[in-house]
């Protein structure tokens, strides 16, 4: 009796530790992370004028929508902030 209650316990730890580690939690969303990549994707755009709107995280990628004074442009990167592009839009 006592070695079924053992290999239950057993069998249930180890469903539990594989459980949490199956689906990784999503990434926060940092702004101050998606600033630092929209100045690295926009080239001689003022940080005091940049509006973020729209972020979208999905497994993989982010993507938000950015005003910078009159332009508006369409940015994404991956989950972690690397190679970001921006591009204008109309």
């Amino acid at each position: 009796m006592r070695t079924a209650i053992n290999f239950t316990l057993i069998i249930a730890g180890g469903a539990l530790a594989l459980s949490a580690c199956a689906v990784g939690a999503p990434l926060p969303t940092s702004e101050a992370k998606i600033r630092e990549a929209t100045l690295a994707a926009i080239q001689g755009v003022n940080p005091d004028q940049i509006v973020i709107s729209d972020v979208h995280r999905q497994p993989a990628k982010i993507s938000w929508r950015v005003t910078a004074g009159e332009k508006t442009y369409a940015c994404d990167s991956d989950d972690l902030y690397r190679l970001p592009s921006c591009s204008p839009q109309a």
